[in-house]
């Protein structure tokens, strides 16, 4: 039988994964929400599924929202699922953390 370890577990076992999320979410928060564009309010927003057993995905597949776009109103990310979330912002998530991604690696590399 597979158990997996917790999360904290994990970045126990591997600080610096979770030094690098942690900074990586941090510099998520300073930006636009790329939703809205709204500015100064943005949180990390999740958007990868492969955290599994109610665990957190990788920060590192986050993506800047607004309070409201992420799970405030009737159309928030957590509230329509992410399909419908980009279909009615006209954007992909996979595309923003891949662009997100290069350039917090060209940043702190």
């Amino acid at each position: 039988m597979n158990i997996r370890k917790p999360r904290d577990a994990a970045f126990a076992a591997d600080p610096e994964r979770a030094a690098t999320e942690k900074g990586y979410k941090a510099w998520i928060r300073t930006m636009a929400s790329c939703a809205c564009g709204v500015e100064r309010r943005s949180e990390a927003a999740h958007t990868s599924d492969h955290g599994g057993m109610s665990m957190k995905a990788s920060g590192c597949s986050c993506v800047p929202l607004c309070p409201d776009c992420h799970t405030r109103t009737p159309g928030a990310y957590h509230r329509i699922g992410r399909r419908a979330f980009e279909r009615s912002h006209g954007l992909s998530f996979e595309i923003v953390v891949a662009r997100l991604n290069q350039e917090w690696r060209g940043k702190s590399g």
